[in-house]
């Protein structure tokens, strides 16, 4: 990430990874592959890339103050509003 990307894109990306990462998942879980060691080593990385990127997606919420707290100039502004 270099500033560059803009946050649609970068959302989307992460949402679409994560999705193709479930489906391996899942598509492991259906062929019965967990049994032995490709099917573990798919489990994994597809587990460690779900993690990635909803990490990612995480960071982009917090930054952009879609969860967490927002900073304090909102809050005493909306606390002035209320108290209106």
């Amino acid at each position: 990430m270099n500033g560059l990307e803009s946050k649609a894109e970068l959302l989307i990306m992460s949402a679409v990874m994560i999705v193709l990462s479930l489906a391996g998942i899942a598509a492991g879980f259906s062929r019965g592959l967990f049994g032995g060691i490709d099917g573990l080593l798919i489990l994994g990385i597809s587990l460690m890339m779900v993690l990635i990127f909803s990490v990612l997606i995480l960071v982009l919420a917090v930054q952009e103050g879609w969860i967490g707290r927002r900073n304090k100039k909102e809050n005493s502004s909306n606390t002035a509003a209320v108290a209106k």
